[in-house]
């Protein structure tokens, strides 16, 4: 890239202002220097987390071709979209920022995000974006802005499950049914180890939904991107919750289990399945004591009515440009330094997660053993029953904890499952 930066989008601005002798000099009214880009992420870029850690070498490489300083502004992720749009508003945003999916039309509503058709070089456009999968670069597109691009394509939330549990009642994976799943589950509880595990708390993801995918992407009615909670498909998901319970493949003791809780008593060997988030399996196995770390593997979601297996494709991340960005230019050529062929495949050696270019995994690298665990995740992400969110999500900052309300409900009381959905669908006004 280097001295190719501004050249390469001179053509796109049709010649650079009059006026401006370098690329990157400091004008009246610049909120910071014009030699940086300012970046708003969950992760640090002195981090030690492998992701973290390419992150860095990819911003090392970029400064070292280009005369620009990037700065990493590590911020909490539940706070990120809400963070950002104050931010806007204030005139003191990034330049790019790090937004999950589901928050994307909150931050679009209030214009926060520029256009990047705009600004993205027609190498960029002709190359990257139709190399991408396409379920993720189309949801980004609204009214015909592309505000953001994703990155680490993830099933998210999956089923993590241990063969060597699974080995003791003569099956390799867990069924991908519900039905057959129930029973294989309430074999696998034995003594101090249970079934499955799944978070109760945390107000970014529901198992409850998790579960629910097992109809397809029909859970979400079309036009208001909303779940019927008192229909008959919300109603046999949390049958099948009280079925896991009733079974013991589920534990009542289990009411406020964060992911984290979860993450921690599987590596001590108290589930032979539970739900997880794809992007923390090199961390799942780095802290496994009460079994062997090889012995992990992922698994779909199980179906409803012989329907493909289910994988929810979200939330995820995605990288937008700020509306108010002062560095376009520059911000840009970052963001697309991100997206090469040959980041996507230090993204997937270092880091094990699976390309954002799909044609990398065309390298022999992806044939070998070690790559074994991103072909299964490339696998679940371009199966027929991967899908993602609706592109707005109604009350998206409270239907997580009232759905993770409901099933602790589900799991720890007696009460009528419908009685329990109707008051969920009353919280949110639905």
């Amino acid at each position: 890239m280097g001295s190719r930066l501004i050249d390469r989008r001179s053509a796109l601005k049709g010649g650079l202002a009059a006026g401006v002798a370098m690329p990157f000099l400091s004008r009246a009214g610049f909120a910071q220097a014009a030699g940086s880009v300012r970046i708003w992420t969950f992760m640090s870029a002195e981090g030690q987390s492998p992701r973290e850690k390419v992150f860095k070498a990819l911003i090392d490489e970029f400064e070292a071709k280009n005369k620009v300083k990037v700065v990493v502004e590590p911020q909490p992720f539940q706070e990120l979209e809400t963070k950002f749009v104050a931010a806007v508003a204030q005139k003191r945003a990034p330049d790019l920022v790090w937004l999950r999916d589901t928050f994307l039309s909150l931050v679009v509503d209030r214009k926060g995000l520029a256009d990047l058709n705009e600004v993205l070089t027609p190498d960029f456009k002709r190359d990257a974006l139709p190399d991408m999968f396409d379920v993720f670069t189309q949801k980004a597109v609204f009214d015909g802005k592309r505000v953001s691009l994703p990155i680490w394509p993830s099933p998210a939330q999956i089923i993590f499950y241990r063969k060597d549990a699974l080995r003791e009642i003569g099956i390799d994976a867990p069924p991908l049914a519900w039905d057959t799943f129930i029973d294989a589950a309430a074999k696998l509880t034995k003594g101090d180890r249970i079934a499955l595990g799944l978070p109760t708390s945390d107000n970014s993801v529901s198992a409850f939904i998790n579960i629910m995918t097992g109809f397809g992407p029909e859970i979400f009615d079309k036009a208001t991107g909303r779940i019927d909670l008192t229909g008959a498909q919300a109603i046999e998901t949390a049958n099948v919750v009280r079925t896991l319970v009733a079974r013991g493949a589920v534990s009542k003791t289990l009411l406020n289990a964060m992911g984290d809780d979860i993450q921690d008593q599987f590596a001590a060997g108290r589930f032979a399945m539970a739900q997880a988030f794809a992007p923390r399996f090199q961390q799942y196995q780095k802290i496994a004591a009460g079994y062997d770390p090889k012995e992990l593997a992922i698994s779909a979601w199980p179906s409803f009515g012989g329907r493909p297996p289910a994988v929810l494709l979200g939330p995820y991340w995605t990288v937008g440009l700020a509306a108010t960005s002062q560095n376009k230019e520059a911000a840009v050529a970052f963001l697309e330094s991100m997206y090469t062929p040959e980041a996507s495949m230090r993204w997937a050696k270092d880091a094990s997660l699976i390309p954002d270019r799909r044609s990398v995994m065309k390298d022999p690298w992806f044939e070998k053993p070690e790559a074994a665990v991103t072909r299964n995740f490339y696998e679940l992400l371009s199966g027929k029953g991967a899908f993602v969110f609706p592109q707005r999500v109604p009350d998206v900052t409270k239907i997580f904890a009232v759905l993770n309300t409901s099933l602790q409900e589900i799991i720890g009381t007696d009460e009528k499952v419908e009685a329990i959905l109707s008051r969920a669908k009353t919280s949110l006004n639905w």
